[in-house]
């Protein structure tokens, strides 16, 4: 549910204060997703970290890059002075972690100490927006996650010199599904459960994928909120686990090229008084609404990549013969498309997938975009073409898709439809941080001779 006061009751914060510390907890990790979908965090006292505007964060914090590059807008800068926004716990999303029994976690909205008010910039807020969208609407949003991973042996000397391809993968093969190779997985896998359990954070299922040390982890559905945190916090935990096992994960969307792709697809679901409303009430087919919603999401698919696919990296993941899209498609159970519609084995399974988005997504922001452009699509009844068959991204009647992330940024920025989704403000701010991305990459290509062209000409010309 999204949040209807911006402030909690202060006996439910006493309260949950007291149990808290009652369960021997010392020390609270306050957990804030930036525009990259990372947890950014302080470790504070039970007192602080669980009370309204209780922890100060520079609002730069909408305008750090995943490697702290700092962007200056107008909502953050020199002439401003950069000032503070305030945390407000979540405090549904508060969780004694048990493997670290002195500590708890929770989840925080930002707000604005100017007018009090959730900070617009905060992909939290975006999506607790969309969520609001949705309820006036009459539906109630469903949502489960899927995370692809490569996990290898951690050595700091050969990462800093950039060696990464020799670091030892955690399994010599490449099987998916493999039930051989779950025994190089297993230790991390039965902790992981047990830890992600122990916090109501379910995993439905874990398993090999195809790739050397690459794994999946789907987690169960919940509300698209809970979901968003949830899935912020499993990669981040995961992350943490390997570290204690002497591992590293990455999520790169594509870590290395002729290895498979990783994925971080979405399932959606809308409910309306309880019942699933992307159901025609038997298993096969989609309702109406569905289709609505689906179409609304092709609609505006292409000009939404930048969320999808944020960084530089994801455009390497693109293409349908390793099940990524290439189009703004749908079809039915058919991983080749960008929306795979699953209208089976129960009237209550029905759903839509997103295939396009990689692990380096960030989930409040793709999930909040899969709501707005599907409540579009609800809103201008707008019809879907038919399903794909085969290979969707050979299908020349769906949009392509951005190959690059300075077009996808561009797109996105011109939008007028995404404009209007999102807002202006976060609109500008969040085209800010991936066109600066965009001028990094092409600084560091102007700056660096690379390897294709000492291969290319050292000899040859």
């Amino acid at each position: 549910m999204s949040r209807n006061s911006v402030m909690n009751d202060p006996a439910r914060t006493k309260a949950l204060i007291d149990k808290m510390t009652k369960a021997g907890v010392k020390y609270v990790q306050i957990e804030v997703p930036d525009m990259d979908g990372m947890l950014r965090g302080k470790i504070t006292k039970p007192s602080k970290g669980l009370g309204d505007l209780g922890n100060a964060y520079c609002t730069i914090l909408y305008g750090l890059s995943t490697q702290d590059d700092v962007m200056e807008s107008k909502f953050s800068s020199f002439e401003n002075g950069f000032p503070d926004l305030f945390t407000v716990p979540d405090l549904d999303s508060a969780i004694h972690q048990t493997w670290r029994p002195e500590f708890a976690s929770v989840v925080c909205d930002m707000v604005d100490p100017a007018n009090g008010e959730l900070c617009p910039m905060s992909p939290r807020t975006v999506l607790r927006k969309a969520i609001d969208k949705a309820e006036a609407a009459g539906f109630d949003v469903r949502c489960a996650v899927e995370y692809e991973t490569y996990i290898m042996h951690a050595d700091n000397d050969l990462i800093k010199q950039g060696r990464h391809y020799d670091l030892p993968m955690l399994s010599r093969t490449m099987n998916a599904y493999s039930l051989t190779r779950i025994v190089d997985i297993e230790e991390i896998m039965r902790e992981y459960h047990s830890r992600m359990a122990s916090v109501g954070i379910e995993i439905d299922a874990f398993h090999c994928e195809l790739g050397y040390g690459q794994v999946e982890f789907a987690l169960s559905h919940a509300p698209a909120l809970e979901m968003a945190d949830r899935a912020a916090r499993a990669k981040l935990y995961f992350k943490q686990l390997c570290i204690e096992h002497g591992l590293v994960a990455t999520f790169m969307s594509k870590w290395r090229i002729g290895d498979t792709g990783t994925g971080a697809h979405i399932h959606l679901s809308l409910w309306k008084d309880g019942k699933p409303a992307f159901s025609t009430g038997k298993a096969g087919g989609m309702s109406t609404v569905g289709r609505q919603f689906a179409a609304g999401m092709m609609d505006v698919m292409p000009e939404l990549t930048a969320i999808y696919n944020p960084v530089i990296n994801s455009y390497r993941r693109r293409s349908s013969l390793q099940w990524c899209p290439e189009n703004a498609s749908w079809a039915e159970d058919n991983r080749t498309a960008a929306l795979r519609a699953i209208t089976g084995p129960k009237p209550e399974g029905v759903r839509i997938e997103t295939r396009q988005p990689g692990g380096d997504m960030n989930p409040y922001l793709c999930i909040a975009a899969c709501i707005l452009s599907g409540l579009h699509g609800i809103e201008n009844g707008l019809e879907p073409l038919s399903y794909a068959t085969g290979n969707a991204g050979n299908d020349p009647r769906f949009r392509k898709l951005p190959r690059n992330l300075r077009d996808a940024t561009r797109m996105f920025k011109e939008s007028e439809k995404v404009q209007e989704l999102f807002g202006s403000d976060f609109v500008g701010q969040y085209a800010l941080t991936r066109d600066t991305e965009c001028d990094l990459y092409e600084q560091w290509v102007a700056e660096n001779v690379t390897e294709w062209e000492l291969r290319r000409y050292f000899d040859t010309i």
